[in-house]
């Protein structure tokens, strides 16, 4: 392409090689893979500070260890409305941890064999579908433990993720 010439889409690119290069950093593909990445990278710190609340919460770390979700001794105060045993907090936790690792996983790998609309979706719904399961799930729970006061963050987060997979569909190529 010439200095000067115009896209289908009707952007205009000139002919040196750095222009290239970033015309292709820059393009909807990366926007897409950015996305994937953040997903990735969240998903994954959010799974890291649970193992390190639940490895706190069996005594293996200290008290003093700051840098952990909270959310288990969360679960126990949240069930303990309907008098739930902690054996049975205990395994929904490592539920959640387990199911949190799959999505942090899938959300790796969808980051890294996108390439754009051509080179498939499928990681990128096999990513996504548990992900929004997953916040579907804590939003039924906040219903059966009426724990509404958390239920506006997993449904911002569901939206969210909802909102993420309509641009990396949507996007032209």
């Amino acid at each position: 392409m010439s200095s000067g010439e115009t896209t289908r889409t009707g952007e205009s690119f000139g002919t040196t090689e750095a222009t290239g290069y970033a015309t292709q950093l820059w393009s909807s593909t990366t926007v897409k893979r950015g996305i994937l990445l953040f997903w990735g990278a969240w998903i994954s710190l959010v799974t890291l500070t649970n193992v390190f609340d639940g490895l706190k919460a069996l005594g293996v770390l200290g008290s003093g260890w700051s840098f952990a979700s909270g959310n288990y001794a969360f679960m126990l105060d949240t069930t303990s409305v309907h008098g739930t045993p902690e054996s049975v907090v205990a395994l929904l936790f490592v539920g959640v941890v387990v199911w949190e690792v799959l999505v942090a996983g899938l959300f790796w790998r969808a980051f890294v064999q996108f390439r754009g609309a051509r080179s498939g979706l499928e990681p990128v719904y096999q990513a996504f579908v548990p992900s929004l399961a997953l916040f579907a799930t804590f939003m039924l729970m906040t219903e059966v433990f009426i724990a509404y006061g958390v239920e506006s963050t997993h449904m911002r987060i569901f939206i969210a993720q909802l909102v993420s997979l309509y641009v990396i569909h949507q996007l032209p190529e």
